[in-house]
């Protein structure tokens, strides 16, 4: 997956990129997406605190919003998109006895996302990864299924996206052994498929089991289906944190020099995720942070595609960045 060449303008925040960042850093990024997960609700989906985006695809009217959310992103400048298949897990389908429309709703996912992004290998068309969540609920490193039944359901997600996706991005994992869930579960259904790997960090830079992020990063170096790590849905003052830790640790540091360094952080305050049992049913999307502007954002993102070591390669939004009007 090679960077690609624009700079969009993202973010509940309408984030806008200044001519000075374009000219700068075109050439070095490509350039993701963001929160569809808030986007949706803004084009006519309804919330549904069980189901969170996967509303979307259960209800056939409003699958034209997913192909119309993607393309508000490779419009504002994305050159890959997410499907939205992170909240097709079992943690969200067994409320609504849908664990049996899993495979269908990945495929779903992927094939929405295809249309959105154009023929597979067209100059114009944006990369599509399929998203590889956690399974029950985000940040909780703490309910992670048992490891065969984990795997059981990755090798599902990706046989099912698999005719419609470039790669893969296990997302937002909160302690390696989720993360190597995810990628062995993908090697297990698809030999020759890649997948960045991106850890969801607190506001001190760990994984969400207080594991360092240069160990995460070392538990993924033996995997030769892992084709990018970084950091995601986490905040922006983080990220640094996390890549701090890999000046310690030297193959850490090796394997992240040799793939795509990924990173999208989000826009809710440090209480979003720390210091409670985090409940996507009890989460407000529209609580963003006050004090992160479309400037500061923008200056963030510049500094992470510049990093003196281990620039970023790919660099886009998380939840609550939105693509602006």
């Amino acid at each position: 997956l090679k960077p690609g060449t624009s700079w969009p303008r993202v973010c509940c925040l309408s984030l806008s990129f200044s001519s000075m960042y374009l000219a700068s850093l075109r050439r070095a990024v490509r350039i993701l997406d963001g929160g569809m997960g808030v986007l949706l609700p803004k084009l006519g989906v309804p919330k549904d605190p069980i189901l969170w985006s996967a509303r979307a695809l259960v209800d056939n009217k409003h699958h034209p919003a997913v192909v119309r959310a993607h393309q508000q992103f490779i419009k504002a400048g994305a050159s890959a998109i997410i499907a939205n298949s992170y909240a097709v897990i079992p943690g969200y389908l067994r409320k609504a006895d849908l664990v049996g429309e899993a495979s269908r709703l990945c495929e779903l996912a992927g094939r929405l996302a295809r249309e959105a992004a154009g023929p597979p290998g067209a100059a114009d068309s944006a990369l599509v990864l399929g998203s590889l969540p956690p399974l029950i609920d985000s940040y909780r490193a703490d309910l992670l299924l048992p490891k065969l039944e984990a795997e059981q359901w990755y090798a599902m997600m990706a046989r099912a996206m698999q005719p419609h996706v470039d790669a893969f991005v296990a997302e937002t994992m909160s302690c390696p052994d989720e993360a190597m869930c995810a990628v062995a579960g993908l090697s297990q259904a698809l030999p020759e498929a890649k997948a960045w790997v991106c850890f969801t960090v607190d506001s001190s830079g760990r994984c969400r089991d207080g594991t360092a992020f240069c160990d995460a990063v070392r538990a993924l170096s033996d995997f030769s289906n892992v084709s990018g790590v970084g950091v995601n849905c986490c905040v922006p003052e983080a990220v640094e944190l996390a890549m701090a830790s890999l000046d310690t640790d030297s193959k850490a540091f090796d394997f992240a020099s040799r793939v795509e360094r990924v990173v999208y952080a989000n826009a809710y305050p440090v209480s979003h995720s720390e210091g409670l049992e985090y409940d996507t049913e009890n989460f407000d999307d529209e609580a963003v942070r006050d004090d992160l502007g479309a400037d500061r954002y923008a200056e963030m993102a510049a500094s992470w595609a510049s990093r003196e070591k281990l620039p970023f390669t790919v660099i886009g939004g998380g939840c609550g960045l939105l693509p602006s009007p």
